[in-house]
């Protein structure tokens, strides 16, 4: 089985493992997620392991992150309310001195990469849970829309990059990303969200416009901000969890930015 076949394989698992859970309901779909945030966490910690970075604390941050995400899930599910978010103050604040009482000189640059991986990698994909909350209730309509937004945004930007593309977008961070491309990207994401209007209605056609715009700028710049990443460190890809396609922050890296917007829109005009 050739490179193409597999990747194409892979995605095609990946894709309906997603949509599958979010039909499923709220449960199953949160439970996939916190898989994907975990993974995805430990994939970060190991990227800023490279080139001799200093570490990050591996223990305290999955556990940490662990249990934010389960924090962000159970709030999203109306289990326990936004309060209990407090709770993290402390710990992390007992996370920071035992930290410094090491008196060790790179203990504020330990702390920094801890509690990045955090804010980059937990706090969107734990937001993820949001999305399906509208007016008190899950619906599996906006969970679906987004990811397919945002992945006919990268399907639509490889296409058209591979066949028009002529003049580059940031050639230093991501050398084969073009301005054809993202044109072609952002176009899909609208046409895709224009007919998504008259199926997903739990959203209006300028909410659905709003939700593509969205992903076509916060997007792409998450997959630049990735591909800066992956380059400072000189690695491929995050990961090795989907052949062919890299780790969980190679797949989720235009969800990482645009999902937190999203749901700041979301909460502005009161759907959540």
């Amino acid at each position: 089985m050739n490179n193409t076949v597999v990747r194409a394989l892979a995605g095609f698992v990946f894709c309906s493992m997603v949509i599958g859970a979010a039909l499923l309901g709220q449960l199953t779909f949160g439970l996939l997620f916190l898989f994907f945030a975990g993974v995805g966490l430990y994939e970060m910690y190991e990227l800023l392991k490279h080139k001799h970075s200093h570490a990050p604390r591996w223990f305290a941050g999955m556990s940490v992150g662990i249990l934010l995400y389960l924090a962000l899930f159970l709030i999203a599910t109306e289990t326990i309310t936004s309060t209990w978010l407090w709770v993290f103050a402390p710990l992390i604040a007992t996370i920071f001195c035992l930290e410094l009482i090491k008196l060790d000189f790179e203990a504020v640059t330990h702390l920094a990469l801890t509690a990045f991986g955090w804010l980059y990698v937990i706090v969107p994909l734990g937001l993820v849970n949001f999305l399906g909350v509208i007016n008190g209730s899950y619906e599996y309509e906006i969970p679906i829309g987004f990811f397919l937004i945002l992945w006919i945004n990268d399907t639509g930007a490889y296409c058209a990059g591979k066949l028009l593309g002529r003049h580059k977008l940031y050639e230093k961070v991501s050398p084969n990303k073009t301005w054809e491309g993202l044109i072609g990207g952002i176009v899909f994401a609208f046409v895709l969200a224009y007919i998504l209007s008259f199926y997903f209605i739990v959203l209006t056609l300028p909410q659905w416009m709003m939700v593509a715009f969205i992903i076509s700028v916060f997007g792409n710049l998450g997959d630049l901000f990735e591909s800066h990443l992956k380059r400072s460190f000189a690695v491929k890809d995050s990961g090795h969890l989907i052949p062919g396609h890299g780790g969980v922050l190679d797949r989720f890296d235009g969800l990482l930015l645009s999902l937190p917007v999203l749901i700041c829109y979301f909460k502005i005009i009161q759907l959540i």
